[in-house]
């Protein structure tokens, strides 16, 4: 969807002289993706028949960065279209992080859209069309929606102009390439984590209690504890094996029920490891879902030093899945603590 134009008048976005990158707006955004915006210091409007341009740049991964670095693009469309008598340079716009299959989470390229729908660009300069979309259906849509607009999209690798009639059927060819080697490149990478995984070297990061230590020259993640926060989980774990319920241990941690009862479920803190809990199902939303048997799973045993007692830990998932962790009642409590006198004696004796 192109942006309507007064949501690029609320941006406050016009007047800015310098490049700059824009802050993130959560720690998501400050691990994993950036924006980048470049203009002269003044928008322009047609000027003695010359014509507006701007560049849209992707950088989606780190290992891009040389090539395809924010302040060389910069450099290079500004000379290129500098040298062009025909041009006058309006806006360079960048995403750097940012898959090509979803454009709504590319911040950058949404505002060039509604920069456009605002009549502000004639001309878009991108390097490839897999650079402007890796969704078929949609980039042609927006490409559609551009030609509509009078707005040319020129992309440098394939040679191609969005509105010359007789490229759409190749420009058509090459978005459904770029979107076949996004689905190429996910199952392959979904292919490398199970494989890592069935060698005992999961990619999936560490839960709370631990942090992942690699050796140099050693590609093995090593899962150690961090001892400030298993202090945490032993203490939830012991209070658990006490037999308090769940809204009784929340009440002395820092977590809601929820996250105390997943702590207690996690077979992670026993020193086993189970990959592929979640698992993505589309590869274009990126939406994940609990894997109930969609996906092979790997189950490890003793993959990294415990936090708690396997033993204790085996004890607590079964007063868990008793429910009687969830008894608040009680009437259901005493009947419990009289079937169990030896998790009546543990609570005592923490009294």
């Amino acid at each position: 969807r192109i942006p309507a134009a007064a949501d690029r008048k609320s941006a406050g976005t016009h007047g800015t002289s310098d490049m700059k990158k824009k802050k993130p707006t959560s720690i998501a955004d400050m691990l994993e993706a950036e924006t980048f915006h470049y203009e002269p210091p003044k928008k322009l409007k047609r000027l003695n028949g010359k014509k507006r341009a701007a560049a849209y740049c992707r950088v989606s991964t780190l290992s891009e960065d040389q090539e395809l670095s924010f302040d060389s693009q910069v450099s290079y469309y500004t000379e290129m279209i500098g040298r062009n008598p025909d041009l006058v340079l309006v806006g360079i716009y960048g995403d750097h992080g940012f898959s090509g299959l979803d454009m709504s989470r590319r911040k950058e390229f949404q505002r060039m859209l509604a920069d456009c729908e605002a009549g502000l660009i004639d001309i878009i300069y991108v390097k490839s069309i897999s650079r402007f979309s890796r969704n078929a259906a949609d980039g042609l849509a927006v490409m559609k929606r551009l030609k509509d607009l009078g707005i040319c999209v020129l992309f440098e690798k394939e040679g191609l102009d969005s509105t010359d009639p007789t490229t759409e059927m190749v420009l058509n060819l090459y978005a459904t390439m770029a979107q076949n080697e996004s689905c190429s490149l996910s199952q392959n990478i979904s292919w490398a984590y199970m494989r890592r995984a069935q060698m005992g070297n999961p990619s999936r990061s560490a839960c709370f209690g631990y942090r992942i230590e690699k050796n140099p020259g050693d590609s093995f993640r090593h899962w150690v504890i961090c001892e400030d926060e298993a202090k945490i989980v032993r203490h939830i774990f012991t209070m658990a094996y006490q037999g308090y319920t769940l809204c009784e241990i929340m009440r002395t941690t820092p977590f809601g029920r929820e996250r105390i009862k997943s702590i207690l479920q996690n077979e992670a803190y026993r020193g086993d490891l189970l990959t592929h809990k979640s698992v993505q199902m589309d590869y274009v939303t990126k939406k994940t879902i609990q894997n109930d048997g969609q996906h092979e799973q790997v189950f490890i045993e003793e993959h990294h030093p415990p936090i708690v007692d396997p033993a204790v830990f085996d004890e607590v998932r079964q007063y868990l899945q008793g429910g009687f962790l969830n008894a608040n009642s009680p009437a259901q409590r005493k009947t419990w603590f009289a079937e169990h006198p030896e998790i009546l004696a543990r609570r005592r004796n923490r009294a």
